[in-house]
């Protein structure tokens, strides 16, 4: 008599092996970094309004006593996500994952409400760890000083390739 062989589930293919982990992997950095700037936003020690949502490098939404607002952080400009080009995009995406970063590995979050800009966003100066978040951003490079007005782009003279 013949030994049976343990049953074996017939092999995947590694093509459809790799698109789930790229399809999972895209989910998570979809739904995960929300979700966890939530979680940080309402676990960090801060000074009454809590940052809540990271949006852009300059941008977050805040949860005070009244509500969740929209707010634009002062005293610096970073690249946006609906850029022009695509060095643009790039410099966008790492000014909003240094952001993150920054909020998520602070001990104390300080947001001080200056004012509501002609958007209805509120104007906030954001201290991390008592330190000025633009302070950060500017010395990382992912952003510059700015004081209002008209910004210069962030795409290169003669980069116009659509992002």
């Amino acid at each position: 008599m013949r030994a049976r062989l343990p049953y074996r589930r017939p092999c995947r293919s590694l093509g459809l092996t790799i698109a789930r982990a790229a399809l999972t992997g895209f989910i998570a950095l979809i739904v995960l970094p929300p979700a966890l700037d939530a979680a940080n936003g309402f676990l960090t020690e801060t000074d009454g309004c809590r940052v809540w949502q990271v949006i852009d490098g300059d941008t977050v939404r805040i949860w005070c006593h009244d509500g969740s607002h929209t707010a634009r952080i002062l005293a610096y400009d970073t690249p946006e996500l609906s850029a022009r080009c695509t060095s643009e995009l790039l410099q966008a995406l790492a000014a909003t994952w240094y952001l993150r970063w920054q909020l998520w590995r602070a001990g104390r979050i300080t947001v001080k409400i200056d004012g509501v800009d002609r958007y209805g966003r509120k104007l906030v100066l954001l201290l991390v760890d008592g330190e000025g978040i633009a302070r950060r951003m500017v010395k990382a490079g992912l952003a510059r000083w700015y004081d209002g007005g008209r910004r210069p782009g962030w795409c290169a003279s003669g980069q116009g390739e659509p992002a």
